[in-house]
C-alpha cells in the first residue's frame, strides 16, 4: 500500500489575495519545469503590480530589496486544476518567482514579506447557490 506523504503548507494572505507557495513536486501541474522557469502557458508581466483596487485606485505591489530578484506571471490560458483541493486558476491569478525576499505592499494593510520560491496567487473568491465573484478591496 502506498503512503501519501501530508506537507504543510504556511500560506500568506494579504487583503483579498492569497499566497500558495507551490512545492517542487507540484511545479510541472502548474506549468513551471524543473529549472523552476515557468513554461509558455505563463506570461512575464512588465509590471510589479499584482492587482490594482477598482474603487479606490490602491494597488497591491511587490517591492524588490535587490532589483531582479522577483518576477510577476499571468496565466496565458485557464488550468483545470490549481493546487491540490483549489479549482481552476483563472486569468486574474498569478504566479510569483522569487529568488530574494520581498514585500508586498498595500495602502490599507500591513507588508508582508515572503521568502524565496514560487508563490501562486489566488484572488478569494465568494460563492451563492448560483455563482462565483472576485473580492473587491
Amino acid at each position: 500500500m502506498k503512503t501519501q506523504k501530508n506537507q504543510t503548507r504556511k500560506a500568506y494572505r494579504q487583503g483579498e489575495l492569497l499566497f500558495m507557495p507551490v512545492h517542487p513536486e507540484e511545479m510541472q501541474t502548474l506549468g513551471i519545469d524543473s529549472t523552476g522557469s515557468p513554461h509558455p502557458s505563463w506570461h512575464k508581466l512588465a509590471t510589479p503590480v499584482i492587482r490594482e483596487g477598482e474603487a479606490t485606485g490602491h494597488k497591491h505591489e511587490v517591492i524588490e530589496r535587490t532589483a531582479g530578484t522577483a518576477v510577476l506571471h499571468e496565466p496565458v490560458r485557464l488550468f483545470l486544476f490549481g493546487l491540490a483541493g483549489m479549482g481552476m486558476i483563472d486569468s486574474e491569478d498569478r504566479m510569483l518567482a522569487v529568488k530574494e525576499p520581498v514585500d508586498i505592499v498595500h495602502p490599507e494593510h500591513r507588508p508582508l514579506t515572503l521568502p524565496s520560491g514560487f508563490y501562486l496567487i489566488i484572488i478569494q473568491r465568494e460563492y451563492d447557490e448560483i455563482k462565483s465573484r472576485r473580492i473587491l478591496d
